[in-house]
């Protein structure tokens, strides 16, 4: 606390006059507070987090994407203290952000996904736009218009956090990979061997050779030359006709190297043959050459900006600081932080909770598949897992015998303790596209379903995947499909956090199969839907979906 005393002199009196009380916070600690409320605010948004660790630890090519938060983070730093730590906050961000919190809370509890074309999958709202708008909602609320102004490049090099689409790998990937097996093939060529190639794999002996996988192609890369090129950029503040021929100097400089760095490996692999004993150590090779072949690219591409950078300008505050701000506007600030993240906080800690049990209970044991559906009839289960984790229990059921004692048709009812889920959302983002999407609606034993279904033909099989949500005594998966776009939703689950609820919403695939791959479509299609229509008229679905549903 401080007091401020002021001497008031005049002709005629001279006084005493004691100003109210007042309590101000270093520039400093207002800036602390901010860092914390932003790391601590991440739990409103914490099923955004989660997916996007997901998928930077399984995905190499988004693994970049992993430092992106990170260096915006010390951009916008950066282009705060050059105004002057100025805190002339809105209200206005927190609008933003609960605006955003609310978007992402809807969609963690509901199924709700656009693919057009079959080809470019989007999920509502996006990821990146999510890490955008907590960006944008943080910056507005503790440094006001002027900061957003300062640092909005910083604030939309968020989207970066998913550096590619996954449309852009699966166009991209291939056409690399050949265009890098042609580069080895012709460089072996000019050193006078010889090579045994098949497509992407070189033969150097029998035993020795190279494949040309996807990891291959230069494409990581490039882009994390193109993010590195482009942050050099807009630190260095080069102007426009700089700006873009860098970043693309970059990327060029990142597929360039690569392309090295599989003339290496042709090198030693070449030597290998000679030497059997360096046939094992490949892969360890592979590693060492690339990332000496990385730095070197590094070091001519900060040797080329240090020509190119301007001199430094003066990076001090252009305002005057006070040394103390008003704490009351800040405070009320990081109190409204803290009580959203906390709502939202102890509702993922509950989830947490549940999930752990469920998943132990999981593992524990199978579900009861009943040993008769209609006249189908159980043949086999098994349990489908992934890092240890229970994704799906199958159960295989057999339709009787014809008369002629041709087998019957079989169908794979698959069970699963997980959130929602979609199967055409995980054949998409492999590269699978359905050769028919559609809804189907089936009478059963516990009433009427809807389910989203597809079909798809991969030379070996053609297989219908029909799959639903069973929840609050109903189960229903809903499509809606134009010539270019279709659209995959459920209905939301719960209401607001840290609602009274005992019940969690169970997915369900369904799978059909045929062996004839060069049946038509149009026969196919209404086979295999025949198939699982028949099964479902004897199936109780919430009934069998009970045990997983509590929660």
């Amino acid at each position: 606390m401080s007091v401020t005393i002021e001497t008031h002199t005049s002709d005629s009196t001279a006084g005493l006059v004691v100003c109210p009380v007042s309590f101000g916070l270093k520039p400093k600690v207002v800036v602390a507070l901010a860092c914390l409320c932003a790391a601590v605010g991440l739990f409103a948004i914490y099923g955004t987090v989660q997916a996007l660790l997901s998928i930077w630890q399984t995905d190499a090519l988004k693994s970049v994407g992993l430092a992106v938060p990170f260096v915006c983070f010390a951009l916008i730093l950066r282009d705060w203290r050059a105004i002057g730590w100025e805190t002339e906050g809105t209200w206005w961000g927190f609008v933003l952000l609960a605006g955003g919190v609310f978007l992402v809370f809807i969609r963690d509890q509901m199924l709700f996904i656009v693919t057009v074309n079959k080809d470019w999958l989007l999920q509502l709202p996006p990821l990146p736009l999510v890490a955008v708008l907590y960006a944008a909602s943080l910056v507005l609320l503790f440094g006001g218009m002027r900061l957003l102004r300062a640092a909005w490049f910083p604030v939309l090099l968020m989207w970066a956090v998913i550096p590619v689409p996954q449309t852009f790998s699966r166009r991209v990937d291939v056409p690399l990979q050949h265009a890098g097996a042609l580069v080895a093939r012709n460089f072996a060529h000019v050193i006078g061997v010889h090579l045994n190639a098949v497509d992407l794999r070189l033969m150097f002996s029998p035993t020795t050779g190279m494949f040309i996988a996807p990891g291959c192609d230069g494409l990581r890369g490039s882009i994390t030359m193109g993010l590195t090129a482009i942050v050099i950029a807009y630190y260095y503040r080069f102007r426009w006709f700089v700006f873009f021929p860098v970043v693309v100097a970059g990327v060029l400089l990142g597929y360039v190297f690569n392309f090295l760095r599989l003339c290496s490996m042709v090198i030693y692999d070449r030597i290998s043959v000679s030497y059997p004993r360096l046939g094992p150590h490949e892969e360890l090779a592979d590693h060492i050459v690339g990332a000496c072949i990385f730095v070197i690219a590094l070091a001519i591409f900060f040797t080329a900006i240090e020509k190119l950078k301007r001199p430094p300008v003066d990076s001090s505050p252009s305002l005057m600081q006070p040394d103390r701000v008003r704490a009351w506007p800040i405070l009320s600030k990081v109190a409204a932080m803290l009580a959203i993240a906390a709502i939202f906080g102890v509702d993922v800690i509950h989830e947490h909770r549940v999930d752990a049990a469920v998943a132990a209970a999981s593992a524990r044991e199978m579900p009861q598949f009943p040993e008769h559906i209609g006249n189908f009839t159980l043949q086999r289960t098994w349990n489908e897992t992934q890092l240890g984790v229970l994704i799906y229990a199958w159960g295989v059921y057999a339709a009787p015998a014809d008369a002629n004692g041709t087998a019957g048709k079989q169908v794979m009812l698959g069970v699963s303790p997980q959130t929602v889920h979609d199967a055409e959302v995980c054949h998409i983002a492999r590269g699978e596209d359905p050769t028919w999407h559609g809804q189907i609606v089936a009478a059963t034993a516990g009433g009427q379903v809807e389910l989203t279904a597809a079909t798809y033909n991969n030379g070996a099989i053609q297989k219908l995947e029909a799959s639903t949500v069973c929840d609050k005594g109903a189960c229903r998966q809903f499509s809606q499909t134009t010539q270019h776009m279709t659209l995959v939703y459920a209905w939301p689950h719960r209401g607001v956090p840290l609602q009274a609820d005992t019940t969690r919403p169970i997915p369900i695939l369904l799978k059909v199969e045929s062996l004839d791959t060069m049946a038509p479509l149009s026969v196919i299609q209404p086979q295999l839907t025949a198939t699982l229509t028949t099964f479902l008229k004897g199936a109780d679905l919430l009934s069998l979906t009970a045990p997983y549903g509590k929660r």
